[in-house]
């Protein structure tokens, strides 16, 4: 099994896809990758709407802001949250935040399972709530909470920038850093690296002052015997 840690750091938000078929069975895998996620108390409160209509995929691009590259997607996935079904059992917390949080979790498990099979995604949160609720039929108590554009992309987005590691962890409490994280981490390959080049440093410090000498007593040997 591969690094998942590859899989997260390769995975891009595609913008435009090729009009390829993709199999009803990578299809049920990715959203079975959803289903498999953590979420509170393990209520799984969400859904999955499968669009692959090309008229209904368009009308969902324009309700999502004329995001029409979309349509190029042969698949659109809904995500869905039944916030009550969060509500009764973690009151307006689970409601308001839990629901969120389990969606987001399903979501991102069915991203990385495409990306590994190699299929790409696009993840759409900007829509009209109430518009896809009445297109799709969906009950006034369940909440949209994203789209996701499922396919084979057209092209492939650089790396996006990321902030280094040392300017998002904080120890303890708030803004509260170490100075070497690596080594609060255990992170030998790392200290073991740093190590080993200062070492090399100051061994070629040390080759270069003894050269520096040698040179210096050839010289003053050449002068004085000429």
């Amino acid at each position: 099994m591969g690094d998942i840690l590859d899989l997260i750091k390769t995975r891009r938000n595609v913008k435009y896809f090729l009009p390829k078929f993709v199999s009803w069975e990578n299809i049920s895998r990715v959203i079975d990758a959803g289903r498999h996620a953590p979420s509170c108390g393990n209520i799984q409160n969400w859904k999955f709407i499968v669009v692959m209509n090309p008229d209904s995929k368009q009308q969902l691009a324009e309700l999502a802001h004329q995001q029409y590259e979309i349509i190029q997607a042969p698949v659109l996935i809904v995500v869905c949250s039944e916030l009550e079904k969060a509500e009764r059992y973690y009151g307006v917390r689970g409601e308001k935040l839990y629901s969120i949080q389990n969606c987001a979790a399903a979501i991102q498990n069915m991203l990385l399972e495409a990306h590994s099979l190699g299929l790409a995604t696009r993840w759409i949160g900007a829509f009209n709530d109430d518009e896809v609720k009445e297109m799709l039929n969906i009950p006034a108590e369940i909440s949209v909470q994203a789209i996701i554009a499922l396919g084979y992309a057209k092209e492939v987005p650089p790396k996006p920038p990321k902030f280094p590691l040392e300017s998002l962890v904080f120890f303890g409490s708030w803004r509260n850093r170490l100075k070497d994280p690596a080594k609060y981490l255990n992170d030998i390959a790392t200290i073991l690296g740093r190590k080993t080049q200062a070492s090399k440093e100051t061994i070629m410090k040390g080759v270069d002052f003894v050269k520096e000498k040698v040179e210096e007593k050839v010289k003053d040997f050449k002068e004085k015997n000429i």
